[in-house]
């Protein structure tokens, strides 16, 4: 049976369309999966006003992110019936590269303001500004070059950058190539690697200030705002092994005497990480939420008045008290976290 594939009939070696059509489902499943837990996870974030605190807003741009990057992918089911020179397809293929380098430089930021915070005391809150502006121009400019060597198109399964003229694996772009490479798997794989050191270097300096230094009043007053920037490393972390996958299997298939050959089961595994990064953003906060203020999730009533608890927040006690209905939700202070603790004698 003749595929139905775009530019099959004038391909010598078409990619099949059922396997194609089930790689996209898993990426465009997951996608969907993920915008609606990153939806819930916003929502949250703004219903508890919790976007006041540093530590929140941090991640709710990686969650914010994920999420649009998730309708990016949800979106590439329609990229099946798309040929190279559709619009849609273009723009699809744009914004799939955009929003990728969005949660790269996210991640990137968390991981920095994790480790000045962790390692040398520094607080670097100031930089907020620079965080968001960086992350969300840079990309732009990054993910127009496809746009000027007419590379955007059907890429496989997928809509991005392409590596095969009329996707086609017997004809190799070698622009195409390079692009994908230079645009975003070797940036990517530089980042992995320093988030991972990052991450080493972090677990191994706690460890022996928390063994070293235990009775040190800085120690204490530093942990407790550790304990709530900690679960921040819940990105950098899942975000990198999910990651590596399409990184080694990108570096595996570009070896010559592969790179006009298809490995579905690759490419699958691809699309599916690449459509994860998401989902486990969304999973992440839910889980921060979840566990650092389940007690300004539950309400009690006694004798006809709701009265809460005394909730931790940001290292700091806050009492929380109501007798009305007029505000039954938890509202944490504007920046309750500890400042920079660099000016006082280091451990």
């Amino acid at each position: 049976m003749a595929s139905s594939y775009p530019n099959a009939s004038t391909c010598a070696n078409p990619l099949d369309p059922n396997r194609i059509e089930v790689i996209l489902a898993l990426l465009s499943g997951t996608g969907v999966a993920s915008v609606l837990l990153c939806t819930v996870a916003m929502v949250l974030v703004f219903v508890l006003r919790l976007y006041r605190s540093l530590v929140y807003r941090l991640a709710a741009y990686q969650v914010l992110a994920a999420l649009l990057y998730g309708i990016v992918c949800a979106l590439q089911m329609f990229s099946k019936d798309q040929r190279d020179n559709t619009p849609l397809c273009q723009a699809t293929a744009f914004f799939m590269l955009y929003f990728q380098w969005v949660k790269l430089m996210f991640t990137v930021w968390v991981t920095a303001h994790l480790f000045f915070f962790a390692v040398f005391y520094k607080n670097l809150k100031k930089w907020e500004l620079v965080y968001v502006l960086s992350s969300v121009l840079v990309p732009i400019v990054i993910a127009i070059v496809p746009f000027t060597t007419g590379t955007y198109g059907l890429a496989g399964a997928w809509c991005w950058v392409q590596n095969w003229i009329n996707d086609c694996p017997l004809n190799i772009s070698t622009t195409g190539v390079i692009e994908q490479f230079t645009l975003w798997y070797g940036p990517a794989l530089v980042a992995y690697v320093i988030d991972s050191v990052a991450v080493v270097v972090m677990a191994t300096v706690l460890v022996t200030r928390a063994c070293k230094y235990s009775q040190e009043k800085k120690w204490k007053q530093h942990k407790k705002a550790l304990i709530q920037m900690l679960p921040l490393l819940a990105y950098p972390i899942t975000y990198t092994i999910l990651l590596l996958v399409p990184i080694a299997t990108r570096v595996h298939g570009a070896r010559p005497h592969l790179l006009s050959t298809v490995d579905y089961s690759l490419l699958g595994t691809t699309g599916t990480c690449m459509s994860l990064w998401g989902l486990a953003a969304g999973v992440s906060l839910l889980v921060h939420i979840c566990v650092m203020k389940r007690p300004s999730l539950t309400q009690h009533k006694e004798f006809g008045n709701i009265q809460y608890g005394s909730l931790v927040s940001e290292g700091t006690v806050v009492n929380c008290g109501s007798t009305s209905d007029a505000n039954t939700f938890f509202e944490p202070q504007e920046e309750d976290e500890i400042g920079d603790l660099s000016t006082t004698k280091s451990v």
